[in-house]
């Protein structure tokens, strides 16, 4: 068994591309270095964090994450147990979404697991608005 959390929120303030990629670089190594899969998008203003792994290590990290001053209004999507990780197959484990290619490229990957995942359905229809 795996643990999911799922949040959106709102960045403080307007970050700057270096700030976004110092974001994204710490997120990736930090996750990747505790066995943390899932996916981090950023999209006018708006984050949408996924993060699968370990039940104490995730509600540890949420508990941080609640914490960082880059960001507002965080709202739990969803918070719970799961069979399986959606996220194992894709691209390396972690998952940072910058580019219309990188969209497309976990809308195919989402797709292709909906049928054997069947909590893919649920992150694919959250991340839709995301999936251009």
């Amino acid at each position: 068994m795996t643990y999911t959390i799922c949040y959106v929120s709102s960045a403080s303030r307007e970050l700057e591309n270096n700030e976004l990629e110092n974001l994204f670089y710490e997120v990736q190594t930090n996750n990747d270095d505790a066995d943390i899969t899932g996916v981090l998008l950023y999209y006018y203003g708006n984050f949408l964090q996924v993060l699968e792994g370990e039940k104490d290590i995730l509600l540890d990290l949420f508990e941080s994450i609640k914490k960082d001053k880059r960001h507002k209004n965080i709202i739990t999507i969803f918070n719970k147990q799961n069979e399986h990780r959606i996220f194992e197959g894709y691209k390396s484990g972690f998952s940072i979404v910058k580019t219309k290619s990188d969209l497309k490229n976990l809308k195919e990957y989402l797709n292709k697991t909906k049928d054997t995942t069947p909590f893919s359905t649920s992150v694919l229809g959250l991340l839709e608005p995301f999936l251009i």
